[in-house]
């Protein structure tokens, strides 16, 4: 093997890499809760719920010192007083990211429950870098696509992930997708939110950004969604298929393809995602 080779091979992995790692803060962690719960005090992390009888329900899961700014964003999100909301928080002096569990792994009791007896979820996790940017996933396209728009309407940076990203959040065993099926025969997953290091410090720091951020997401949750879903009602029947044999729904495939069919008409604000929607609905 010439070393000319060895070189373009190193350079593809470290090109490789740095895409992956460029939007999420690498960190070994644990494998599963119990894994952490039995080998870390129980002084060094903390578990916060709030529910208020809401269909959504909105996470932390890397909160505290684990991923700084994003139990914030959740916490001002539930002072809407509109929505479910749980944190779990690292409470070290130092070296919270020890207690990382990924979101494809993340099995803590309360969240999983409160997961599984919601419609709609949103997590908001942190990423890496000093920019103010934030990136937008998880398998709910549409919702996903509503929050990216009523945050760029606000001036915000925000890219769209793909199957291929590393926080893309589209894994059926990421808990943001583990919530019910959509009237009981659709899998809409939910929203994974990950925000830059350079903005989620700025949130913290000002809590005019912190209110202005939270109330685009806001927007997006409380007023754009309701009219959103009920406009997917036409499309979605129902039926005698549900849990795993939803896979197997012949009218799953004509769901997503209105869903897909209205995002790549292209909206520049949320008015216009709604009548795109609107409009395949129709057809």
């Amino acid at each position: 093997m010439n070393k000319q080779f060895i070189k373009t091979i190193a350079l593809v992995t470290l090109l490789t890499f740095g895409v992956a790692l460029g939007g999420y803060a690498f960190t070994s962690g644990y494998s599963s809760f119990a894994e952490l719960a039995a080998a870390e005090d129980p002084s060094s992390y903390n578990v916060k719920t709030s529910v208020v009888g809401s269909n959504t329900t909105i996470l932390a899961i890397h909160g505290g010192g684990i991923e700084r700014g994003t139990s914030e964003l959740v916490q001002a999100l539930g002072r809407t007083g509109k929505y479910n909301t749980y944190s779990f928080e690292g409470l070290k002096a130092n070296d919270n990211g020890s207690l990382f569990i990924k979101a494809i792994n993340f099995d803590e009791p309360k969240a999983v429950s409160l997961v599984n007896q919601s419609n709609y979820t949103v997590t908001v996790i942190g990423a890496a870098g000093d920019d103010e940017v934030t990136y937008v996933g998880g398998q709910n396209k549409l919702l996903a696509e509503l929050v990216r728009l009523h945050l760029t309407t606000k001036g915000y940076n925000v890219k769209t992930l793909g199957i291929a990203d590393r926080i893309a959040g589209v894994m059926d065993s990421n808990i943001v997708n583990k919530n019910k099926l959509f009237n009981g025969n659709y899998e809409l997953g939910g929203v994974q939110i990950a925000i830059s290091n350079g903005l989620r410090d700025k949130l913290v720091s000002d809590s005019g950004s912190l209110n202005n951020y939270s109330g685009a997401i806001d927007q997006a949750l409380s007023q754009s969604w309701p009219t959103m879903t009920k406009l997917m009602n036409k499309v979605s029947k129902n039926n005698n298929y549900n849990g795993f044999m939803n896979r197997f729904n012949p009218e799953k495939k004509n769901f997503d393809k209105k869903v897909n069919k209205a995002l790549e008409k292209g909206a520049n604000n949320p008015t216009e995602l709604i009548e795109n929607v609107k409009e395949v609905t129709e057809e």
